[in-house]
């Protein structure tokens, strides 16, 4: 096959125009950054240069933001180019790491940049999947840090939702690693999607016709509304009622994993949607998926398994993985037909269906309901329509009257779609890898090259630009004094602000009303000749031009990031300086396990200081271990457990403290609500058994017990050359807690 030729197809498949142009890049050794919509076929491209790099000798690493994906491709490559050929690294599971096609997520990517660049000095391109996460509020940092850090020979490919500043976060890359980046845009859906709003009287509508029905409710007396039969709820069953004959097979998110079952559960009263031929295959399936994991002991299991039989189901992050897999398997060969799913479903996995349902335009974000925006609606919407089957994809969002707030729906135009905006922030591990890395002159520099620095440095050059219109009108009321007497009574009411001493603010009022009597002088200069009514109008253009441009001084001066990085970076490195990380601009024993620690960097650094990696018995440390950084869910319950660990609180109490001294903050957090079955299962008790006392989700415990794998196998990695009997202690700790149902089955 020639060039040409595999620039046009793929796999026996025709590659669309967006496609063949981005191949076409990557044939010609350039970085790519492709924007494209949800379910186009933009990891058709990853695959391209995956294979290409792997049979032309070469390294590549792909990259995903979760580890459910990171899963999902390590088996899509093993089974397309050998087991051999492809190893995957998530901290948690290290499967073949020297393989020529590694998979990892980004945090491992940014860890090897960061600490043993050697590792990576044979990759030739890095695929960035699902790359809008960028502006992810937690994580986002992971991203810029792994594209300002990247070796000037490795080459990569961004895989991204359609965002409206494409352009400049390409912009912002080429800055930093002195590479053109080329940038492929397609905007068009292979299948088209049509929305609606869903209520119970109205059927498929607009919000328009539903604010008309609402207001006409609420201009109805109180006492006839509460008695009026006019507003009645809108639920799930009477948008499957409507779509069932026509529209299925339909993915149904629902922002409550409690809602998705109870959803499940309630439609399985009501419908069966497959046939006995159907059923025969759902029950092939369950018995393939099952035979790949420990026998499976989930309470959930009995009722899940009968609403399988009728082609309906719940997927959420706290089922048991085998449950999840059973449940995608089923959706993949079309046997589910109503599938209620939280957020998670839509990221990256590629699942596509019919119709895309809403169970509400609000979500839980973990401090309030908001609604969701429109990247996040498109997200999931994007899932609708399946490629060579549907010529039109459906998106319906429940419209329920009960509660109705027309601000709370997305506006579903996908060229409204919020742009992606820097979430950068320094952790204690960064700050330790820079001072370890680099020297001062260059920390600083690195400091100024995020994102964020670089879209300030972006507004501010439009703010100026509007600032100097503003000031071409405000000359034609007199000289061009005004940005100087804007910026003097906005720095004196700054003061005057916090100033306390009765004499100086006597003296700062006096100064700002010298200003203001300056700013009354050019008003009335200007007014002599007009008439009053004019003089008026003049006036108030003059005051609104004023406090317009008082505005832009006031943004100018809050985008200055490269100084909040600087501060941050030095209060930081003065705490650590303070615990004993650093000393001058060299890091101590402690600095330099921080280095290799990420995440929870200085509880981790102080427990091993003191000993207590070495004090506690395995079963003891492992549950000391799920406890460090351990986020409890809303109502979960703490189990009680008899372990000694006043010595790790005592630190957590000192650090916070330490915190609060230097930063102002804390982020030291310890939570020992599943302490106790960490330690029985690492005693060897049965999962089900563990779970009788817990009122947590399955799935989100075998995610603490793996959070603290993944804990364990750090410290054993920093310290496994240095201090043996502490390695093969850590790797009997792994060794108790990876195991059945905590396993991940690849």
């Amino acid at each position: 096959m020639t060039r040409q030729e595999l620039r046009q197809t793929y796999r026996g498949l025709t590659l669309d125009p967006f496609q063949q142009e981005a191949v076409s890049y990557i044939d010609r050794n350039q970085s790519v950054l492709v924007a494209a919509p949800t379910g186009v076929g933009k990891t058709l491209v990853a695959d391209y240069v995956i294979e290409k790099i792997y049979k032309e000798g070469g390294k590549v690493v792909y990259t995903a933001p979760i580890k459910a994906l990171s899963n999902q491709k390590f088996k899509e490559f093993k089974a397309h180019v050998g087991e051999e050929a492809v190893g995957i690294l998530t901290g948690d599971v290290v499967i073949n790491p020297e393989a020529p096609i590694l998979i990892m997520t980004t945090e491992i990517f940014r860890n090897m940049l960061q600490e043993d660049v050697e590792r990576v000095r044979d990759v030739r391109y890095v695929i960035f999947d699902e790359i809008h996460y960028i502006d992810d509020p937690e994580r986002g940092s992971v991203w810029e840090e792994s594209l300002i850090f990247m070796p000037e020979f490795m080459r990569f490919l961004g895989l991204s939702a359609t965002i409206p500043n494409v352009d400049q976060l390409a912009g912002w890359i080429e800055s930093v690693q002195g590479q053109p980046v080329a940038v492929v845009k397609h905007f068009e859906r292979v299948v088209p999607l049509k929305h609606a709003l869903f209520e119970r009287s109205l059927g498929f509508t607009t919000i328009g016709k539903i604010k008309r029905k609402y207001s006409s409710f609420l201009s109805l007396p109180r006492h006839i509304q509460r008695t009026s039969d006019a507003i009645v709820p809108t639920t799930h069953l009477d948008l499957i009622e409507k779509t069932k004959d026509d529209y299925l097979p339909c993915l149904f998110f629902t922002f409550s994993r409690r809602k998705c079952e109870a959803n499940a559960l309630e439609l399985g009263d009501n419908y069966n949607f497959l046939d006995e031929e159907e059923v025969r295959q759902v029950r092939q399936v369950i018995d393939e998926v099952i035979q790949r994991y420990p026998p499976i002991k989930s309470e959930r299991w009995p009722a899940l398994r009968r609403l399988l039989m009728k082609g309906i189901a719940y997927h959420h992050a706290g089922m048991l993985p085998g449950l999840k897999d059973i449940v995608e398997e089923l959706f993949t060969r079309r046997l589910i037909k109503v599938l209620y799913c939280t957020e998670t479903f839509a990221v990256g996995l590629n699942f596509p269906c019919r119709t895309v349902c809403f169970d509400s335009s609000t979500k839980w974000d973990g401090v309030s309901f908001r609604p969701i925006s429109n990247r996040e609606y498109f997200q999931m919407a994007g899932r609708a329509g399946r490629r060579g089957i549907d010529e039109v994809g459906y998106v319906f969002t429940i419209a329920d009257l009960t509660y109705f707030d027309p601000t709370q729906f997305p506006s579903m135009k996908e060229n409204e779609i919020e742009p992606l905006k820097s979430q950068f922030s320094l952790t204690y591990n960064s700050v330790v890898n820079l001072i370890k890395n680099y020297d001062e002159k260059t920390i600083h520099r690195i400091l100024g090259q995020n994102f964020a620095t670089y879209q300030a440095y972006a507004e501010q050059d439009a703010i100026q630009i509007q600032m100097e219109m503003v000031l071409e009108e405000l000359e034609r009321f007199g000289p061009p004094v005004f940005d100087e007497l804007v910026r003097k009574r906005m720095a004196l009411e700054d003061r005057l602000a916090v100033e306390r001493h009765g004499k100086l603010k006597r003296r700062l009022k006096s100064q700002l009303r010298a200003i203001e009597q300056r700013i009354e002088k050019i008003e009335r200069d200007f007014c002599q000749g007009l008439d009053s009514r004019t003089c008026r109008r003049e006036r108030r253009i003059f005051r609104r031009l004023l406090n317009r441009y008082a505005r832009l001084v006031e943004r100018e001066q809050g985008l200055d990031p490269r100084n909040r990085y600087l501060k941050e970076f030095n209060d930081k490195r003065d705490l650590l300086t303070a615990l004993g990380y650093i000393e001058g601009d060299k890091l101590t024993a402690a600095g330099m396990l921080a280095s290799q620690i990420h995440g929870h960097e200085l509880l981790v650094v102080e427990m091993f200081m003191e000993g207590l990696f070495h004090a506690y018995t395995p079963e003891e440390l492992n549950a000391i271990c799920v406890s460090i950084g351990y986020e409890p869910r809303k109502n979960e319950s703490r189990v009680k457990h008899k372990i000694n660990m006043s010595p790790v609180l005592r630190l957590y109490h000192f650090l916070t403290q330490m915190e609060e001294r230097y930063l102002g903050y804390s982020t030291v957090t310890f939570n020992d609500h599943i302490a106790a079955l960490a330690y029985r299962w690492s005693h060897g008790e049965p999962f089900s058994t563990i779970l009788q006392e817990a009122l947590i989700d399955e799935g989100d415990l075998v995610f603490g017990f793996r959070r603290g794998i993944d804990l364990l196998r750090q410290v054993r990695n920093a310290v496994h050359e240095d201090d043996p009997i502490l390695s093969a202690k850590l790797k009997e700790c792994i060794a108790k807690m990876d195991r059945d149902e905590v396993s991940i089955w690849l």
